[in-house]
């Protein structure tokens, strides 16, 4: 029988998961040809939604000032998503320019959260511990 997750845990599982996808973002890019255009996207968009799908949900595990960051991440995302086609290779997402504008905001925002560090992924914290 599994165990149910509390919601606080929940919120730090997906505050981590967040930091893995800054570090694709804050590779610019790299980041871009290690995880090709749609992963690039996604991997953020699968924990931060698209301007359209509603935004940023309530997380108990993120910072204010790391939310305001958060923002201004998926703000600049989403324009580069929507400025894009959606079946593009790597070069071509790269030769748009916007893997290097992405990427000193994405460098801020991981740089705030790994002030804080991770959290666990199997205890409650009220604060990281890794």
């Amino acid at each position: 029988m599994e165990e149910q997750l509390s919601d606080r845990l929940i919120d730090q599982r997906i505050r981590n998961r967040i930091m893995e996808a800054l570090e694709t973002l804050a590779d610019g890019d790299e980041g871009v040809r290690r995880e090709w255009p749609a992963e690039y996207f996604e991997s953020f968009y699968d924990w931060v939604p698209h301007r359209g799908d509603g935004g940023m949900r309530s997380n108990s595990a993120i910072s204010p000032d790391e939310e305001a960051l958060l923002r201004q991440v998926s703000g600049i995302l989403d324009d580069a998503c929507d400025a894009t086609p959606g079946n593009m290779t790597a070069d071509e997402l790269i030769a748009t320019g916007w893997p290097k504008r992405i990427q000193p905001i994405a460098c801020k925002a991981l740089n705030l959260m790994r002030v804080r560090g991770r959290f666990s992924e199997e205890n409650e914290e009220e604060a990281p511990s890794g």
